[in-house]
């Protein structure tokens, strides 16, 4: 029986919202840069407030291979959904928002990740939250290092996408 492992996370920013989002939505940057090395994209198709991608990830010891759609809110929230791989219809919604934070400005970012089990593995549901949990973490830290680290520059075209 498959299940619905669901995982809510959030991160504190030191950045200003438009430069973090612009970050989160820039994939050609997030492969240039190599951001997250754990994690593979193929930029297939990018338009101003959606793209198309592929993303490869190891969980559990399995290597998973998805095709993302990829679409961008007005308010700059994204929503990537698999529609075709190994977790077809899983879906990660990022939420951001102006924070302040023991007075310093910046952005709290929110991810919702929304999976189902491997088919008749459903009772690998606690250890698949687990783990999930712990590669949105180490993903956000490292979108994070990029950011504040300053190695992150907004280009021209997609901040006026965005804006």
């Amino acid at each position: 029986m498959r299940k619905t492992v669901e995982v809510d996370y959030s991160l504190w920013i030191a950045a200003p919202l438009k430069t973090v989002q612009s970050q989160f939505a820039d994939l050609q940057h997030h492969i240039d840069a190599n951001v997250h090395p754990k994690l593979r994209y193929e930029l297939l198709a990018q338009e101003p407030r959606r793209a198309r991608y592929r993303q490869e990830v190891k969980l559990l010891g399995m290597r998973q291979a998805d095709l993302m759609d990829r679409r961008i809110d007005d308010d700059g929230s994204i929503h990537d959904e698999s529609i075709d791989g190994f977790n077809k219809g899983a879906k990660i919604d990022f939420r951001f928002e102006p924070k302040l934070q023991s007075g310093q400005a910046g952005t709290e970012v929110h991810v919702k990740l929304r999976l189902q089990t491997p088919p008749f593995m459903g009772l690998l549901a606690p250890l698949l939250k687990k783990q999930v949990w712990k590669e949105t973490d180490a993903a956000a830290r490292q979108d994070k290092a990029d950011i504040e680290g300053g190695h992150y520059r907004p280009s021209a075209a997609l901040s006026a996408a965005m804006a």
